[in-house]
């Protein structure tokens, strides 16, 4: 007779793993603020002090904070890391983060009243009394930041408690990740030289190390009753390595933007405290090295879970010290850089030179979220191509060219000329969203990246799930991708996204999507849950034509978009106001309408090409497989058997 499963109790689980390394993470706090000069300093008569409550107390509620926020994301991760182990255990998990998504809620909390009073130079209690609360909350940034986390760590809390379907996992988690983001938003970065790259990079940091930290943890505290260990850690080992770039690089930007130069790093205990991050990487990076040669092929080899825990628990008293490390660091000032944002625009945040049409091609600014996102969809395609060469299967050169194509597109639209120029010039900025959202998308729709997933690997059954088939219906992708153009120019959301980082990129992202969305369903070139009659697709690219044309007739005819942002811009060479925005109706729209055209006779051709070759056989040309063209590249399907490809 055998034993019942055992199952981990959570919250002893998770206290083990995060409870033996936070002394280490709290003693590098104490000792990063006695070096770089964050500790209290006896009070000067006459000035404000907010007393050592706040002075001790904000650095360490921020430690706590941080913990909280990493041990939370990193169960959540969890659950979608171990979801073989079945619904009820993944539940179970899930319901772990509940607790510590409440103390991260109640840790900011404290953070807003410890930042106020920090801000105001008054103790807590005379800072409360002082009335300024409510506004520090709503129109402060800091107190903004942490108002969102207090409200979105709640809602997660809630989240983990409600019996909620096993697909909500996912979203919960990413809900847990975009909460760690508003203070590094709203941090110091913000006022650093170059402070649109500086919060990006920092943005990018944050991210990455939440995700690495928190996921070690929480596999550390429920992967020894798991059903396939050997296949959580693995995926959880691709993710690590994605982080560990990620935070590299964010963070060298990052530590570039504070210090200036080089000699910084050993002449400024600022530069000191970087250079013992950079160490503290380097022995996680040896950490990572360490299961990939030994605990994991361990794992792979059927043995047990202990080396691998082992191993973990050392790391993690390494991250957790790190997080302290950092801790202290964002309460050194950084050395004062000679020239630093001399020349940088206060409202763009970067410097600007004068525009001409060769520097649309000769300005780069390699933001890190743009750059590291199109180098993960870059490394994605080429992996399924890989795999599918290693059986022996070949893939076709034109979709691969065709998808790099595509990153190309966005790259430029992102990282080169269109994103320096586009906040100030709007006819740039509406060249730079008909890259974006019509021409990036089209060329990556006409890679197949469906096509890939499917043959790469065979068990990914998403594109048959209910949000798929949602969003295949034919009158929704061209509505969601007519409507940032609609949003942006018949709205107040232009100002808001030319004046703001965080709202600039939700956009573009939208944008992508969107387009993305459009041509994979229109294009005919991957599978589809629901069968398309080639008419019906090119009703969708219509549908998108007359959406573009509205668009330019709103900017033809309306009035002249985020007049107090570009009067704040104040640009001694801004082209006139008028003509430049009659050249955007023609640029933005124009290149967008040329994308949609060429596509839609594309379809058209080969739809005639399709009924031609059939037409002798007397099959319908709207049934399965009737255009030729919608398999990317697969066997045609039978005629007489349903098939999710069809056009």
């Amino acid at each position: 007779m055998t034993s019942p499963q055992r199952t981990d109790p959570p919250r002893r689980g998770i206290g083990a793993v995060s409870a033996a390394s936070l002394a280490t993470a709290a003693g590098v706090l104490l000792i990063a603020l006695w070096f770089g000069g964050g500790r209290p300093r006896p009070d000067i008569p006459g000035l404000p002090s907010p007393g050592p409550l706040t002075t001790w107390g904000l650095p360490v509620v921020r430690l706590v904070h941080d913990v909280c926020a990493v041990v939370t994301v990193g169960i959540l991760l969890a659950a979608v890391l171990l979801a073989g182990d079945g619904a009820a255990r993944t539940a179970r998990i899930v319901r772990a983060a509940g607790p510590w998504a409440l103390a991260w809620a109640a840790s900011a909390a404290a953070t807003v009243l410890l930042t106020l009073s920090d801000f105001l130079g008054l103790p807590v209690a005379d800072a409360l009394r002082s009335g300024v609360l409510p506004t520090f909350l709503f129109h402060i940034p800091q107190g903004q930041a942490f108002l969102l986390v207090t409200v979105v760590a709640l809602e997660v809390c809630c989240g983990a408690f409600l019996p909620l379907p096993p697909w909500s996992r996912v979203p919960l988690a990413a809900l847990a990740v975009f909460a760690v983001l508003p203070p590094a938003y709203a941090g110091h970065s913000a006022s650093a030289a170059d402070h649109n790259l500086a919060i990006s990079s920092l943005m990018v940091h944050v991210v990455a190390v939440t995700l690495w930290v928190g996921g070690l943890a929480g596999l550390a505290a429920f992967l020894r009753h798991a059903a396939e260990p050997a296949a959580a850690v693995r995926r959880f080992s691709t993710l690590a390595l994605c982080c560990f770039v990620a935070a590299g690089f964010s963070g060298l930007i990052n530590a570039w933007i504070r210090l200036g130069t080089p000699s910084q790093l050993w002449e400024s205990r600022y530069g000191l405290l970087v250079l013992a991050k950079v160490a503290a990487l380097a022995a996680l990076g040896w950490f990572g090295l360490r299961h990939r040669r030994t605990t994991i092929t361990a794992l792979d080899a059927g043995g047990s879970t202990g080396p691998f825990l082992r191993l973990a628990a050392g790391e993690i008293a390494v991250m957790l010290g790190t997080i302290g490390l950092a801790v202290g660091l964002s309460r050194t000032p950084p050395p004062p850089s000679a020239g630093a944002g001399e020349h940088q625009h206060d409202a763009l945040g970067y410097a600007l030179p004068p525009f001409d049409a060769g520097r649309l091609f000769a300005e780069i600014r390699l933001d890190p979220i743009p750059l590291l996102a199109l180098a993960g969809l870059a490394a994605v395609y080429l992996t399924g191509v890989r795999r599918l060469a290693g059986r022996g299967d070949a893939w076709p050169l034109p979709r691969t060219a065709s998808w790099f194509g595509g990153l190309v597109v966005l790259g430029y639209a992102t990282l080169g000329g269109p994103a320096v120029y586009g906040p100030a010039i709007l006819s740039v900025h509406a060249a730079q969203y008909a890259l974006l959202g019509t021409a990036g998308p089209a060329l990556l729709a006409l890679g197949a990246p469906l096509t890939l997933l499917r043959r790469a690997a065979p068990g990914a059954t998403w594109t048959e799930s209910p949000v798929a088939r949602a969003l295949t219906r034919p009158w929704v992708p061209p509505v969601l991708y007519v409507a940032p153009y609609l949003a942006l120019y018949a709205t107040g959301l232009f100002e808001a996204a030319q004046a703001g980082l965080a709202v600039r990129l939700a956009l573009q992202a939208v944008a992508v999507a969107t387009g993305a969305l459009l041509f994979c369903v229109a294009a005919g070139v991957d599978p589809l849950p629901r069968a398309i009659h080639p008419s019906v697709r090119a009703a969708m690219l219509a549908g998108a034509v007359a959406g573009q044309a509205a668009t330019a007739l709103i900017l033809l005819t309306g009035p002249s978009p985020a007049p107090g942002w570009y009067a704040t811009l104040a640009l001694p060479w801004a082209p006139d106001r008028a003509a430049d925005q009659r050249l955007a109706a023609l640029l933005g729209p124009g290149l967008a309408l040329v994308t949609l055209l060429l596509l839609l006779v594309s379809l058209m051709a080969r739809w005639r090409s399709a009924r031609r070759r059939l037409g002798a056989t007397g099959r319908d040309d709207g049934g399965p497989g009737g255009e030729g063209v919608s398999g990317g590249g697969e066997p045609r399907p039978d005629p007489g058997a349903p098939s999710a490809s069809s056009p």
